[in-house]
């Protein structure tokens, strides 16, 4: 990657870009017939609602809903399949359909970030997927084809980013037009070799889930799953159910002090083992046959037991990456990679779906070495990482004497005794906890990149390409002007799966200042070329 200032003169004419005929339309495509068979699969689900209503209601009613159901079914799955089309003309990607209601949708190629690729068990055993279209500032994917042949999806995906790759120059910077569309039509004439960047086994997704322990998630699972059985067992089955539950746990917790705590530990175990199960079969069900590698410019990766998924990342369009190492993972020397695009957009709030991770679990050892590969022109080498104030740790003691007083202040006004003012014993650990914190504080500042970490049990790294910063802010705190401190926070066009871009609290209010203006200055100055 290369730094190079704004406002050079215009290339030769040799240099610039073929022009592109934007009524040229370059290709043409429908759904798989399977797109019907699917539709009402999928739409089938509906029928949860109706079968009570067969089974405990008035059947008259039911018929005629289930007649409804199905009909509007069978005519949604015709409809899409008869009049969903798309293709690609000039420079961009085009979908219709709807028979009385006709919709059509353009989609810049240029904005494209990727074509993603899912296959359930069924689309494995016809060899179809699902193919979603996300740009940068969709939210979430912007089209959807499905169902598609594997093949024919391939075939679009190379056909739309051939294409990005011929008309990018034009939107490029002048200089660089004719190396884009050398590498375009080189990138078209033959294919570009895969490098395989990290393979996981089964040991690294048994270690995912052992070190994750979704409890909450397992223990909503189990109340869901009750609550699912009062709906469908009989009221005299479920009020027994719950009667010999209650019964027998009041009477294990009736015997003698050492036979309940011996109850609660294997109780609490029970719990944790069913909670590191859970999570275990998660990871692999996830993540099974995970494979990351590289294309030429784009971070591929392909993985997933039932449903398999297939996404590519380009690397210029990286905005966040973090290094998240939770505390279970700092323990064993692990951590997981996060990267964020512009546009970046979570489709649910816990999303399962293994797309808010780049690189699920690595020895931290061998993360400094893998940068380069996502980040090429990266060098940890250069990056001299400084503290913050040392201000920093009388400040966390400050606020954490101020939350410990409040609650021995409540406590002893309830309960008028000298033992309600337990909470000043944790003082000391307030104290650990401020050192900690501001040893684990830090940033680096190079002329590419932006770096920065926090978090004292857990810790998480930020690194951002100055050219992506899209504002920088600088907060402060009526504690912070106190102590003459302030807090940095840089913004870029993508932070969904990175949970933000760097921040970094404690910094002297001048220092602050100082970072703020060399970022802003440095980000509307230079851009940067790509070198392979």
């Amino acid at each position: 990657m290369q730094s190079e200032p704004l406002g050079q003169s215009d290339p030769p004419e040799q240099l610039r870009p073929l022009p592109v005929n934007p009524s040229t339309s370059i290709f043409e495509g429908r759904l798989h017939p399977l797109t019907i068979a699917f539709g009402l699969l999928k739409t089938a689900r509906g029928l949860i609602y109706v079968v009570p209503l067969l089974l405990f209601g008035n059947k008259g009613y039911g018929f005629v809903a289930l007649a409804l159901l199905i009909a509007s079914t069978i005519a949604t799955a015709l409809t899409r399949y008869f009049s969903f089309s798309y293709r690609i003309e000039g420079n961009e990607l085009i979908t219709q359909h709807g028979i009385l209601e006709r919709k059509q949708r353009s989609i810049p190629l240029e904005r494209i970030q990727e074509i993603r690729i899912e296959q359930g068990v069924l689309h494995r055993i016809f060899d179809v997927v699902d193919a979603k279209i996300e740009t940068g500032g969709g939210e979430g994917a912007e089209a959807s084809l499905s169902v598609l042949s594997r093949a024919e999806a391939e075939r679009l995906r190379r056909a739309v980013f051939e294409r990005v790759a011929r008309v990018r120059p034009a939107a490029d910077d002048a200089n660089l037009a004719g190396q884009f569309h050398r590498a375009g039509e080189a990138q078209a004439a033959a294919p570009v070799e895969r490098v395989v960047i990290r393979r996981l086994r089964l040991k690294d997704l048994i270690i995912i889930g052992l070190t994750t322990n979704h409890l909450l998630s397992a223990l909503a699972l189990a109340g869901a799953l009750w609550n699912f059985a009062e709906d469908l067992l009989p009221d005299s089955i479920y009020r027994q159910a719950g009667n010999i539950i209650y019964r027998e746990s009041s009477r294990l917790f009736m015997q003698d002090v050492a036979t309940t705590i011996a109850v609660a530990l294997l109780g609490a175990l029970a719990v944790f083992l069913i909670g590191v199960t859970f999570s275990t079969a998660g990871a692999i069900v996830r993540f099974y046959g995970f494979t990351l590698s590289r294309a030429g410019e784009d971070l591929r990766r392909r993985y997933g037991l039932l449903t398999r998924r297939a996404s590519s990342l380009p690397r210029r369009r990286i905005q966040v990456l973090k290094i998240e190492e939770k505390i279970f993972r700092r323990m064993f020397g692990l951590a997981t990679l996060r990267a964020d695009t512009s546009g970046s957009h979570r489709e649910h709030e816990d999303d399962n779906s293994g797309h808010d991770v780049l690189l699920p679990i690595a020895r931290r050892n061998e993360v400094d070495g893998l940068l380069t590969t996502f980040l090429p022109d990266f060098d940890a080498g250069q990056n001299e990482w400084r503290r913050v104030s040392r201000l920093a740790v009388r400040r966390g003691v400050i606020k954490g004497a101020i939350v410990c007083a409040l609650a021995a202040a409540i406590l002893f006004g309830v309960h008028q005794q000298i033992i309600a003012l337990w909470p000043f014993a944790l003082l000391p650990l307030v104290y650990f906890i401020s050192a900690a914190n501001y040893r684990n504080l830090g940033y680096a500042l190079s002329e590419r990149y932006f770096c920065a970490r926090r978090g004292w049990a857990g810790r998480s790294t930020h690194i951002v390409p100055i050219n992506k910063i899209q504002a920088v802010e600088i907060h402060q705190s009526p504690l912070d002007r106190r102590l003459g401190l302030a807090t940095l926070s840089v913004d870029t066009a993508g932070q969904a799966y990175t949970g933000g871009g760097p921040q970094i609290s404690n910094l002297p209010i001048d220092e602050a200042r100082a970072i703020a203006g060399t970022l802003a200055h440095r980000a509307s100055v230079t851009r940067y070329s790509w070198r392979q």
